[in-house]
């Protein structure tokens, strides 16, 4: 391996120590606890805990204050400890959950789910249609919930954002003192994305903040990206139903979630003990192996979400250190070290200038005097990595596309061997996964991004040889011209073509000289051109080759015949810059017709994301999005076949 290879790989790992520090930011499985009340105006302060379980003991519960432990008081239920349970039921009536059979099975659901509210609880229902009804306000009659559920039917729309935001508005807010310490929440019960809202996440949002309300979802299917950001911005919790037999089960979880809270109480440190004094209180609660973070303001008391972001952030996952400002600032250097020394090692990879094996052999050509002690450093490899290569080489060669990964890298000119070159991108793509995956958590947009960056390192070689190529044979014209004219000056061919090697420019010029290279170490002259026409996929420079072959059988004036076929290449040179300067015109026509869909698509999705989404929800969205595929590629091999003309 040479060692231009080593600060590359020294590189990736840089990088992958850089961004290892992260790991905590991957989000459990299990419904992390959200507090979603704090009453800090005593020496106990209490938290109100949005769970998964409320079956839970002190033991269960852990608190830390900066890296110091408090002692939890009691941990008990929020109607144990008398709080008011307010439920509003917001039920999405579109034509989509009617034509499967799931309203019927949704308002059953529904009514077994309020059922099982502690006695005195009120509910309401909301009805998400064309348009966004109440269809009960609050009230604790469970036989009116029943009369109105089974008055439901379906309608051509889905406004879940207006259902939101009117649920929120039912809360009553008569008593000020009552806002604090009662559990209210919205229970979602959805099929899709959102249809027809004329108020925003913004709308909705605002009016749950308002009433201290948290949104717990049902989703019948994928979820809504408009749900949820609601629900990140609020608090809340999320179910899926994944059939229609699924979604009694799914409501009664929801509504378990939705309908109590779990209270915590502690005693809070002496103000000379905690953050001196000061006025805000960071706090890491853990319940069944789940933190949360909050940052609370001391002697009040505080029912919104939005006001208990924490101001620092906990590790929690394995290593628990990753959320201290010493593993960031640490991170970011890492970062830049590796982020400057990947990019110098890849500049000194592709930057030309000689390569190792030309200094190793420089002895023998030029009479270099070598170190032989730096020749040795040069080709020693640590075991590990040299395993490595030859593992990923021998894979490839089984595979069969070794030869072909050999062929591209030196068309393109890469100074390195094709397992390094293997074993650098694999490297690349390993490092982009866990990048990807490490900061959003997504295993599926890791793979896909990992995917697109091992595509685009095969791009960039292939367009590198191609454009090696093209500068090559733009050059052979030229070279002709003057390989002919050391014929005319006496010169024989093996002299004309070691002269004009060293005066023409690279690539040609390299390639010259190592076709002589090559003659000289007892390959025949004609072999040696010619498998600098095959290594370069060189068609122009192959009929050169192929006319001094027939020149030296048959005979004939060579100088003329250079000539003859270095004027045939640039009056074909001519015509193709012709046929592409009067295609230009169609060309550019069907690029822009190609991109404008999906170009358009993109714009709307950031514009209107519910709007957009409808076509992956539904089935006609979905075959209409295939049709339209269809009749784009249709198209664009039409327009190619029109502009494509052979020269």
């Amino acid at each position: 391996m040479s060692r231009r290879l080593l600060p590359a790989l020294l590189a990736l790992v840089a990088v992958v120590t850089a961004f290892g520090g992260f790991p905590a930011s991957a989000q459990s499985a299990e419904q992390p606890p959200l507090v979603t009340y704090v009453d800090a105006t005593d020496a106990v302060v209490e938290l109100a805990v949005l769970a998964a379980d409320y079956n839970v003991d002190p033991d269960g519960v852990s608190l830390n204050q900066r890296g110091e432990d408090l002692e939890t008081s009691a941990v008990t239920k929020a109607t144990e400890a008398g709080w008011p349970v307010e439920v509003v039921f917001v039920v999405d009536t579109d034509r989509r959950n009617a034509e499967a059979g799931e309203l019927v099975t949704i308002s059953r659901a529904v009514y077994q789910a309020a059922d099982s509210l502690p006695a005195g609880s009120r509910v309401a229902l909301v009805t998400a249609g064309r348009e966004a009804d109440v269809e009960l306000s609050l009230t604790t009659s469970l036989d009116r919930l029943d009369v109105a559920l089974q008055q439901l039917i379906s309608s051509q729309g889905a406004a879940i954002l207006d259902g939101i935001a009117v649920a929120g508005q039912l809360f009553d807010k008569s008593d000020a003192a009552l806002k604090s310490k009662v559990v209210r929440s919205v229970i979602l019960v959805s099929g899709g994305a959102d249809i027809g809202s004329t108020g925003g996440v913004a709308a909705a949002s605002s009016s749950l903040i308002q009433n201290s309300a948290q949104l717990v979802s049902v989703n019948l299917g994928s979820p809504a990206p408009a749900v949820t950001e609601v629900t990140s911005s609020v608090g809340g919790a999320a179910t899926t139903a994944a059939g229609k037999e699924e979604i009694r089960a799914a409501v009664n979880e929801a509504t378990t979630i939705a309908s109590d809270r779990l209270i915590v109480s502690f005693r809070d440190l002496a103000p000379e003990q905690n953050e001196l004094g000061q006025s805000r209180i960071d706090l890491s609660l853990t319940i069944a192996d789940q933190t949360t973070v909050l940052s609370y303001p001391r002697g009040m008391e505080t029912a919104s979400i939005g006001q208990l972001d924490a101001l620092f952030e906990v590790g929690t996952g394995r290593f628990s250190f990753a959320g201290e400002s010493w593993v960031l600032y640490l991170s970011i250097a890492l970062a830049f070290v590796g982020i400057s020394t990947a990019v110098w090692a890849l500049a000194s990879m592709f930057g030309g200038g000689d390569t190792e094996l030309d200094r190793v052999l420089a002895r023998y050509s030029e009479g270099e005097q070598v170190d032989e002690e730096e020749v040795r450093e040069m080709l020693v490899q640590t075991e590990l990595l040299q395993r490595a290569v030859e593992f990923t080489e021998t894979f490839a060669q089984r595979r069969g596309f070794l030869t072909r990964i050999e062929d591209l890298l030196e068309r393109a000119d890469l100074p390195i061997r094709p397992g390094e070159a293997m074993f650098f991108l694999l490297g690349l793509v390993v490092v982009a996964f866990g990048l990807i995956w490490s900061v959003t958590g997504s295993l599926f947009l890791g793979l896909i991004i990992s995917l697109i960056t091992g595509i685009l390192a095969y791009v960039v070689i292939v367009f590198l040889a191609q454009r090696r190529l093209r500068v090559f044979e733009g050059q052979l014209p030229d070279t002709l011209q003057l390989l002919a004219g050391t014929l005319r000056a006496g010169y024989s061919l093996p002299q004309g073509i070691d002269a004009v090697s060293n005066e023409i420019a690279d690539p040609m010029g390299e390639e010259l000289r190592r076709a002589m290279t090559e003659a000289q170490l007892g390959r025949e002259l004609e072999d040696a051109l010619g498998s600098v026409a095959e290594r370069l996929d060189s068609e122009d420079f192959g009929w050169a080759v192929m006319a001094i072959g027939i020149q030296r059988e048959v005979g004939g004036n060579l100088n003329e015949l250079l000539m003859t076929v270095a004027e045939t290449m640039v009056q074909r040179d001519r015509l193709k810059r012709e046929v592409a300067a009067l295609t230009a015109e169609g060309r550019v026509s069907a690029m822009i017709l190609s991109l404008m869909p999906p170009g358009l698509g993109l714009v709307l999705y950031v514009m209107n994301p519910d709007y957009v989404t409808t076509l992956f929800t539904r089935t006609i969205g979905l075959v209409l999005l295939g049709l339209a595929t269809l009749s784009a590629l249709i198209g664009l091999l039409w327009m190619k076949k029109v502009i494509t003309i052979d020269a």
